[in-house]
């Protein structure tokens, strides 16, 4: 009888145990999977930032070859969408990743008013237009850098953005070097 009571006892503890560590283990999995999936839609949306702002450029380079008739010209960065950084981000791999993410709007308003700065000291149109191109190009090659490090930190497929033979990243280099020595 005394074994048949340890075997109850020792069978309960062990379930009770078992039970919370399956428990444990199933809700750090499913943390897990909604922190990639938090973590993919912040590199989605940085990276469509990045084709926005190339869009902008491109825009921008067309009024100009068209005399304002066509395209627009540049006046400031592009708005941010919203993106969320979650308790999943500040994991210790994860968390200089969380602080680029975080501070990236500051830099997009210092950008913008960098920009802003220009249109409102110099005479010479051609020079702010100029600077607010090299700010936009800058501000896009950081956000697509940055979805690159929040792809890698958190082991989600690459994305190249490219689209037939226009490669995002390429365009706004090339957009950093022009303006660099215009």
């Amino acid at each position: 009888m005394e074994n048949l009571a340890t075997t109850i006892f020792t069978s309960a503890v062990v379930a009770s145990i078992s039970g919370v560590a399956v428990n444990a283990w199933l809700e750090n999995r499913k943390l897990k999977n909604a922190t990639q999936l938090d973590a993919l839609t912040a590199a989605v949306v940085l990276e469509g930032f990045a084709i926005t702002c190339a869009d902008k450029i491109s825009d921008h380079d067309l009024a100009l070859s068209s005399g304002g008739h066509a395209g627009s010209f540049l006046g400031s960065v592009p708005e941010l969408p919203q993106i969320s950084v979650l308790v999943g981000f500040l994991r210790p791999k994860k968390a200089s990743v969380a602080n680029e993410l975080l501070i990236f709007p500051q830099e997009i308003e210092q950008a913008d008013q960098a920009i802003s700065f220009w249109w409102e000291v110099t005479a010479d149109v051609g020079v702010a237009r100029n600077e607010a191109v090299g700010q936009v190009a800058k501000i896009g090659l950081k956000a697509s850098d940055l979805a690159l490090n929040i792809r890698d930190a958190f082991k989600l497929p690459k994305r190249d953005l490219i689209f037939g033979e226009y490669n995002v990243r390429e365009s706004l280099i090339r957009n950093i070097r022009e303006v660099g020595n215009g």
